[in-house]
């Protein structure tokens, strides 16, 4: 039934229109029937009108203790603590998660969409009803892979490209706001990093169509974690038969080629959730938005 209203009748005496009993009448109907918005309860229950900030949408996020895998959850917006919950496969990622659900009539079936605090790295998992949740898998994208020199795909955490008269970073590299140094032709300086990645691939050279360097590198991380690069003229050792640099002729990069250099990624602040009881554990949406709603009520 569509939404009552009441006939004013004829102005200015409204002659013609609803008697108060009438008007009553329709009034109630609008507040009994449930097709009506105005008659649903707010909340988060099935028929509810969901009231603003409910799974995390249209206000805060909704702190959670890690949950059982096993838990249903309806689709919102929610942060985990992967810290607080053994059985959950989000425990194969390193650190808490920021992660969006979108779930199936509120049960396990559907997927999520996960980013890590304070950085570019997202990870997605899904799920089929009555199977378990699948390992959270890596989005690679262009925040989180570089091309370099020779047209290959690579991890990338802080990336600098090293030219011969100047260095492009990537927004993390920037964050360490790198200082670039020509001290001679072949010899370059990067300052005020964090140096070598040490995790994975830090250095790559720049390549012919065969797969040969360019030119000679020597490289090393000095104390202060300053990078120093040098580049010479290859040469080949008849001893060895290794291609090696002629120290005696350095060279500079070449033009339109470049050096990628991964560095370490600057230690990230830690999350600190709030409002929460370290000995929660909630075993539904909506004790956890009631509990949470309470905490700030309470302070």
């Amino acid at each position: 039934m569509t939404i009552q209203t009441v006939n004013l009748g004829t102005a200015p005496s409204g002659a013609g229109g609803d008697t108060f009993r009438s008007t009553g009448a329709k009034m109630n109907e609008n507040f009994t029937n449930n097709s009506h918005a105005a008659s649903r309860l707010v909340g988060t229950a099935t028929g509810n009108v969901m009231e603003v900030g409910a799974f995390g949408l249209g206000g805060a996020m909704v702190s959670m203790l890690m949950p059982n895998d096993s838990q249903y959850m309806g689709s919102g917006n929610y942060y985990y603590d992967v810290n607080t919950q053994s059985d959950s496969t989000w425990r194969q990622v390193e650190t808490n998660v920021f992660v969006m659900r979108n779930s199936f009539a509120g049960g396990r079936s559907g997927f999520e969409i996960g980013c890590l605090p304070y950085s570019n790295k997202f990870y997605l998992r899904g799920c089929l009803l009555s199977l378990e949740w699948r390992t959270p898998v890596l989005i690679r994208h262009s925040g989180n892979t570089s091309v370099d020199s020779n047209g290959f795909i690579k991890a990338a955490s802080p990336i600098i490209k090293l030219l011969a008269n100047k260095i492009e970073s990537n927004e993390e590299a920037l964050e360490q706001e790198p200082i670039f140094e020509k001290v001679d032709v072949g010899h370059y300086l990067l300052k005020n990093t964090e140096g070598f990645s040490d995790d994975g691939w830090y250095i790559e050279m720049p390549k012919d169509a065969n797969g040969n360097v360019l030119v000679a590198v020597q490289y090393q991380q000095i104390e202060d974690n300053t990078i120093e690069v040098k580049t010479f003229v290859k040469k080949f050792d008849e001893e060895t038969g290794d291609i090696v640099p002629n120290l005696e002729k350095p060279r500079d990069i070449p033009a339109g080629r470049w050096i990628d250099i991964r560095l370490k990624a600057l230690p990230q602040p830690e999350i600190e959730i709030t409002n929460t009881p370290a000995d929660f554990q909630p075993t539904n949406l909506a004790q956890a938005v009631a509990e949470a709603l309470k905490n700030d009520a309470e302070q």
